[in-house]
């Protein structure tokens, strides 16, 4: 039996799905402001190549805690929902971005749930040399292995970075007006649906399989980093490699005409 043709969606049921934007505002700024032509990805892939080869490097010569490796993961996430809504309070006044941008509520609750975990991870150190006497010994452990492998330096030029092209955003949509779609929530929420969905499959294949796996991968870093520090080095650079998979992907097929 054939089936019938999805009626195409009204403009406020696109807003309900995206955000605030209508499919036509959101792929006119997804095209606008993602590149996937064969130059940029491969920029994009040596930077990527370079960052987590030198971080594998440091591994190697360090042996640092595994949360220590999801810290720039989360620190930009939870940037980019402070930013975002700073700037939908107090710079762009766009009701789509602001909706997107969520409410004070929400940014509580995600400063609440990724600083809790962060601090909850560098207490306990799982994976780590071994826990510490007390909580402010713990943080200032922290710090050292911050420091010691130029992490915060990372942190510093990634937050530079996404107040820069932040600024050249805001300027841009002064001149031109319409609706402001913010480029970082896009990478943002790519990564963190992917990240979602990899975890949700990594956690069935070590249930079933975590007793096999696990010691080979202990086997083939001996002596360079832990077996827990590796498969979450093996996460993040999956999640990052496939982001970049899904964002190329998706700009390719809204720079292709729509049907009529």
């Amino acid at each position: 039996m054939a089936r019938e043709p999805k009626l195409p969606q009204s403009e406020a049921e696109q807003r309900r799905e995206l955000g605030g934007y209508s499919e036509a505002e959101f792929d006119r700024e997804f095209v606008r402001s993602q590149r996937s032509d064969l130059a940029s990805v491969a920029i994009r892939v040596v930077l990527l190549v370079i960052v987590y080869g030198l971080l594998a490097r440091a591994i190697h010569r360090f042996d640092p805690p595994p949360w220590l490796l999801v810290l720039p993961f989360a620190s930009e996430f939870l940037a980019i929902f402070v930013v975002g809504w700073f700037l939908s309070r107090f710079v762009v006044s766009c009701k789509a971005f602001r909706k997107s941008a969520g409410s004070t509520g929400l940014l509580l609750f995600w400063i609440v749930l990724i600083v809790g975990a962060m601090a909850a991870a560098i207490v306990l150190n799982p994976g780590g040399a071994g826990r510490s006497d007390t909580p402010r010994q713990a943080f200032a452990e922290a710090w050292q292995w911050i420091v010691r492998t130029d992490l915060h330096w990372a942190l510093a030029a990634m937050f530079a970075a996404l107040v820069g092209s932040t600024v050249q955003e805001v300027v841009r949509w002064k001149q031109e007006r319409g609706v402001f779609v913010w480029a970082a929530i896009m990478t943002a929420g790519f990564r963190f649906g992917i990240a979602f969905l990899v975890a949700f499959l990594a956690g069935f294949i070590v249930i079933f399989a975590g007793d096999v796996l696990l010691p080979v991968v202990g086997r083939l870093f001996d002596g360079g980093g832990s077996a827990l520090t590796w498969t979450v080095y093996g996460f993040v650079v999956l999640v990052e490699v496939l982001t970049l998979v899904v964002a190329v992907l998706m700009h390719r097929d809204a720079l292709k005409p729509k049907a009529q």
